[in-house]
């Protein structure tokens, strides 16, 4: 199956606002602007031999800075197309179309190089099929809970490692990701990723490398490409395209 926002690198995209959180620890807040250091953009597509999903999502911290411990809201939503493998069709293939979103809230901790944030909230998950299959959980429109952690840790001046674990009930999916990555310049870091996704029907796991550039403004451009495996599509190379833009 395609993976979903928080099932892909999103969460690990949001979660780059760690890293800038942490270094603007200690700032003054700016009182001309009141959204100043309290609100990030991400947006993101991932491809790969069978599927391709696109996302978009904003974060933020109404009361204090993103530097701050606090409250997090975050709303996300994002679609694609898939192919999956089944028997109920000729030919053994399927294709649905899968919309879906999420509005979370949370709570951001804050201890030395750590950041943790831990959200909780409601998504609806919307999956089409070209051709019927009674066998499929996901068809129709379903709504349901959401949960989320993201865990972001700076062990040193250039090594960064963040982790991340995500649920809905919407469509039974349970996903974890993790980074490590370092900075090669100042202009370039480099690193791994892993991940893992079940649902209903399907198992993947990924193993992959990226490489990501700071723009101006705190901005970030991240890329990352490795190998796909999955239990009802073929295994294939993915890639992966995010920009993470703070306010």
């Amino acid at each position: 199956m395609i993976p979903s926002p928080v099932h892909g690198c999103a969460c690990l995209l949001a979660a780059a606002a760690f890293p800038a959180c942490l270094g603007l620890a200690g700032a003054e807040e700016a009182p001309s602007n009141q959204l100043e250091d309290r609100l990030y953009f991400y947006s993101g597509i991932d491809v790969a031999r069978d599927n391709a999903y696109g996302w978009g999502g904003m974060a933020w911290a109404p009361f204090a800075p993103m530097d701050k411990e606090g409250l997090r809201v975050r709303t996300q939503t994002g679609g694609g197309r898939y192919e999956y493998r089944t028997q109920a069709v000729p030919g053994g293939w399927n294709i649905g179309n899968k919309m879906e979103g999420e509005l979370l809230v949370g709570w951001q901790l804050i201890r030395g190089r750590h950041a943790l944030a831990i959200y909780g909230g409601v998504n609806v998950v919307d999956n089409r099929l070209d051709r019927p299959d009674p066998g499929n959980r996901d068809q129709g429109t379903q709504f349901g809970a959401k949960a989320v952690a993201e865990w972001f840790y700076r062990l040193d001046e250039r090594w960064v490692l963040t982790a991340a674990l995500g649920g809905s009930t919407a469509d039974g999916t349970v996903t974890g990701r993790a980074t490590a990555g370092w900075q090669a310049f100042d202009w370039l870091d480099v690193g791994m990723e892993v991940g893992a996704t079940t649902d209903w029907l399907d198992e993947s796991a990924r193993i992959g490398l990226f490489i990501a550039t700071p723009l101006a403004a705190g901005r970030e451009l991240r890329v990352a490409g490795g190998w796909r495996w999955s239990s009802d599509s073929n295994d294939s190379p993915y890639g992966t395209l995010s920009i993470f833009l703070p306010f």
